[in-house]
């Protein structure tokens, strides 16, 4: 099947597996909190639902993310900034299925094991992947015949995205808050890109 028809559905499972395994495990873990608390905490290591997190959640939006990008990839006329900035943008993908791999440590630290520091590895690929390829992407849409309307909101997206990485760094009572924000920036797009594809 051509990339164009899967544009839609691979945005919308990405967007559906970016939101709701947060939402159904946070509700399973006594005290968590969507302002204070990290999404990685839920798969911290050590956690009750550490391996559902990470296999029935982390790992499967970094795939639907990754299906997504080659969609859309497949679906747009050849051209290298576009490449560039979805290329820069799976990075988000692979943040996801980093986190799968390396569990954080309990509170996810910025320091901490080995393991923790691969964690955090994975989450500045994909944050940092993030931003860079809705920059990239931003300049790439302008005059562009599908996506020239969103450029300069594409663009905002990345930078907020951006923004977000210095306070999510460090420990305070908006931790969450700030990350899902980003996250909102993240997906958000995905959801903007599905709308305009289907109104092309």
């Amino acid at each position: 099947m051509s990339g164009e028809y899967l544009v839609i559905p691979a945005g919308t499972f990405a967007i559906a597996w970016g939101v709701v395994p947060v939402w159904w495990f946070a509700r399973r873990r006594p005290g968590y909190s969507h302002l204070r608390d990290t999404i990685s905490e839920l798969g911290e290591h050590g956690a009750p639902d550490a391996a559902r997190v990470a296999w029935g959640a982390f790992a499967p939006a970094g795939l639907a993310v990754w299906a997504f990008v080659a969609a859309l990839a497949q679906a747009l006329p050849p051209d290298d900034a576009v490449l560039r900035g979805l290329a820069l943008f799976a990075g988000l993908g692979a943040g996801y299925v980093g986190a799968a791999l390396f569990p954080c440590d309990r509170g996810a630290p910025f320091g901490g094991s080995l393991r923790n520091h691969l964690h955090n590895l994975a989450g500045a690929i994909g944050y940092l992947g993030g931003a860079a390829g809705l920059a990239t992407l931003g300049e790439a849409f302008e005059g562009h015949a599908v996506f020239g309307r969103i450029a300069e909101i594409t663009r905002a997206l990345g930078m907020s995205v951006l923004f977000g990485l210095l306070p999510l760094s460090f420990p305070s009572p908006f931790r969450g808050l700030v990350q899902r924000l980003m996250e909102s920036a993240l997906f958000g797009w995905i959801a903007l890109v599905c709308v305009v594809w289907s109104g092309r």
